[in-house]
């Protein structure tokens, strides 16, 4: 792959990944929300003014996100107690897969712009040879960039999921949600 072909899908893995990135995240949230409301349902006495107090908020958002009313109807609603969740789990690990897409893309795009400035660096010391010079075909034809898949994104992809999700389980734990 050249260095142009490079800088063109490290430019679509970007996009893409934001893409994929931003609506599970959305759905991700709004689903939490769901929980907390349908648990506050749920759950009376104890906790009477923290359940009113975040009954009120996602009241709140929910009413002044109306553009996000697809995501208000259709994101799951977990059950962390009794269900498996399958599709909000799937939402959920669609978050790092648009992280780690982006990262892969940024990283391809940061190596074919150090090549493209290589190369002009090259080129002026070609120049500078006279008639025994290599051309930029010659240059452009030696370099071959190797492809970055996102599984290459370790923090992003393996280890990131995995922390948010203890941790939030931990805060769910904590503040009685989840028996």
């Amino acid at each position: 792959m050249t260095y142009q072909q490079a800088g063109r899908i490290a430019i679509v893995k970007r996009i893409a990944g934001w893409i994929i990135f931003i609506p599970a995240l959305i759905s991700t949230v709004i689903s939490l929300m769901l929980f907390l409301e349908k648990s506050r349902e749920q759950r009376e006495g104890i906790n009477a003014v923290m359940q009113d107090f975040s009954h009120v908020m996602i009241d709140m958002i929910r009413f002044n996100t109306h553009f996000l009313d697809v995501f208000w109807n259709r994101s799951p609603v977990p059950d962390f107690s009794h269900g498996s969740n399958i599709t909000f789990w799937i939402i959920y690990v669609l978050i790092f897969v648009g992280l780690a897409l982006q990262a892969s893309g940024a990283r391809m795009w940061q190596q074919s712009r150090r090549v493209r400035e290589g190369i002009e660096d090259q080129m002026i010391l070609e120049n500078a040879k006279g008639a025994e010079g290599r051309s930029r075909q010659q240059l452009e034809e030696k370099i071959v960039i190797p492809r970055h898949t996102i599984f290459l994104q370790f923090f992003s992809l393996y280890v990131l999921p995995i922390v948010i999700a203890v941790a939030g389980y931990f805060i769910l734990k904590l503040l009685g949600y989840i028996t």
